[in-house]
């Protein structure tokens, strides 16, 4: 027993180091919002971060210099300024929101506001790189975005939380809690894959892998992604 408990506290210390999670979020039913998004920025308010997040950084070194490249669901990233500014691509983005797209605009970055989940969202360009950043795990058929987006493009860049992180299995096998993967609400999280599931879910969607590249987690996160990779990033085209 002593040796369990010991063996636990290191991986919790451990974990500590990594990152920090917080606990079971209690969410508020009182005020359900018919669209979480449109008052999360309207709470948040719109401030293009400061620096790039290591996926961010990754995507970045993944775009060849002068591409005309696409974020849907771009939100405050500052990956698309860096790319015009570093890489002189052509670059646009896509948002729910339209303080989103007007703090774009400030930033002399073209952008637009949509609905992506609408059944008549279309893009009507075609780009180099259609960057798709924690945007699957949010809306209920990422399937029919994918299909209707990929015929725009040559490659798509994903990134999603992997589910199999250690961390999270740890807390199930503990605490006896799912993880929280939301910010404000519940229902901002509707999707849910592995490393290995995402894998087979581009497989099925007749998707090629080009590359693959865990943003952050331990260091065996580059040998053991299913296990150790926190948020992971896939460079994709069409078979």
């Amino acid at each position: 027993m002593m040796m369990w408990k010991k063996l636990l506290k290191q991986l919790k210390a451990v974990g500590k180091f990594m990152f920090y999670f917080t606990g079971t979020r209690k969410p508020d039913f009182k005020n359900i919002s018919q669209d979480i998004y449109v008052d999360y920025w309207k709470n948040k308010g719109y401030q293009m971060r400061n620096k790039l997040m290591e996926r961010e950084v990754i995507f970045l070194d993944w775009i060849k210099p002068n591409s005309k490249v696409l974020s849907i669901g771009c939100g405050n990233s500052r990956l698309l300024y860096e790319l015009k500014k570093q890489k002189n691509c052509e670059v646009f983005g896509i948002d729910i929101d339209q303080s989103v797209i007007k703090g774009l605009q400030e930033n002399n970055i073209s952008g637009k506001t949509q609905d992506i989940t609408k059944q008549d969202f279309n893009l009507e360009n075609n780009y180099d790189y259609i960057i798709m950043s924690e945007l699957l795990e949010h809306i209920s058929l990422p399937e029919k975005l994918i299909s209707k987006v990929k015929l725009h493009t040559n490659f798509l860049i994903l990134s999603v939380p992997n589910s199999a992180f250690y961390r999270y299995r740890i807390g199930l096998l503990f605490k006896g809690r799912f993880f929280t993967q939301w910010a404000h609400h519940p229902a901002e999280h509707l999707r849910y894959w592995s490393h290995k599931d995402f894998l087979d879910w581009l497989k099925a969607l007749n998707l090629k892998v080009k590359k693959i590249k865990p943003s952050n987690g331990p260091f065996l996160r580059n040998f053991w992604s299913n296990l150790f990779g926190h948020q992971i990033c896939y460079l994709v085209e069409n078979n």
